[in-house]
C-alpha cells in the first residue's frame, strides 16, 4: 500500500480552499526516478505533488503540475507537515531539493515553516492602489510576468490583499502562494497577515531576521479520489529493470 493524501494549505478563514498538494509516503527501498515523479506530477495537474523519501530525515522531493521540479515550496511544504502530523509521525524538520527547513504544528492547527525567502522564486511585486482594485481582476497588469499584486487592507495591522499569476512558466492564477509572501515580508520588514487569490486563502509571516522568515497557515486534510490513487499505485507497482 502507498500512503498518499490530498492536503490544502492556507485555507481561508472559513476553512474553506486553499492551495492543493498531493502528499506521497515512498515505500522504503523504492526505485522511482525524479522524471517518473515528475512525469505524474505533470499527469495529475494538482499545483504540488510531494514524495516524502525518507520520513525520519524528512526527506522530500516536490514537484509541480506544470513540468518543473520545485526547489522550495511554501504551500506543499506546510501540507506536508500536516499530512505527516496526521499520519502520526510530526516532524521538526523537512528537507526538500534547496536545503533544511524547520518547521512545526502549534496546538491551534496552525503550521509554520523557517526558511530563506531567498529560496522563493525570483516574485516580483507590484503595489495597487486598493484591494478593490485587485479584487476585479482577471490576470496581471500591462507589462508584469512571474508577479505578485498587492494592497494594504489594513497598513497598521499588516493585513494585505494579493494574488498572483506566472504566465510564461505556465502557471495560471495561484491560490496562495507563500514564498512570494514570504518576499513580500523582507521587502516590507514586518509580519503579515496575507489575504491571497479568488478565494481569500490566508497566509501568515513573520520576519526573523534580515534572511529568515516564518511561513504558517491552516490546512484541511482530504482523502484522495480513486482516480489519483489508481495512478500513484501505477507507479509505484510498474516492474523496474534490475
Amino acid at each position: 500500500m502507498i500512503t498518499c493524501m490530498l492536503a490544502r494549505a492556507f485555507v481561508n478563514a472559513d476553512g474553506a480552499h486553499g492551495n492543493p498538494a498531493l502528499v506521497v509516503v515512498e515505500p522504503a527501498g523504492t526505485s522511482v526516478t525524479g522524471e517518473e515523479r515528475q512525469a505524474l506530477a505533470t499527469r495529475l495537474g494538482i499545483p504540488a505533488t510531494v514524495f516524502v523519501r525518507d520520513p525520519e530525515q524528512g526527506l522530500v522531493s516536490i514537484h509541480s503540475s506544470y513540468g518543473q521540479p520545485i526547489r522550495f515550496g511554501g504551500h506543499p511544504l506546510l501540507a506536508t507537515v500536516e499530512v505527516l502530523h496526521r499520519l502520526g509521525t510530526p516532524v521538526r524538520e523537512l528537507v526538500p531539493q534547496a536545503g533544511a527547513v524547520a518547521c512545526r504544528r502549534d496546538d491551534d492547527g496552525t503550521v509554520w515553516l523557517t526558511a530563506p525567502a531567498a529560496w522563493s522564486k525570483p516574485w516580483r511585486h507590484y503595489e495597487m492602489s486598493s484591494p478593490e482594485e485587485i479584487d476585479a481582476l482577471t490576470g496581471l497588469p500591462d507589462g508584469e510576468d512571474f508577479t505578485q499584486v498587492w494592497s494594504w487592507l489594513d497598513r497598521e495591522a499588516g493585513h494585505v490583499r494579493a494574488r498572483l499569476w506566472a504566465p510564461r512558466i505556465g502557471k495560471g492564477e495561484d491560490e496562495a502562494c507563500g514564498s512570494a509572501s514570504m518576499l513580500l515580508t523582507l521587502k516590507l520588514d514586518r509580519a503579515l497577515r496575507v489575504v491571497h487569490g479568488r478565494h481569500r486563502a490566508v497566509i501568515m509571516t513573520r520576519p526573523v531576521d534580515g534572511v529568515r522568515v516564518e511561513l504558517g497557515g491552516r490546512c484541511v486534510v482530504d482523502q484522495p479520489g480513486a482516480e489519483i490513487l489508481a495512478a500513484v499505485a501505477e507507479l509505484y507497482d510498474r516492474p523496474r529493470q534490475p
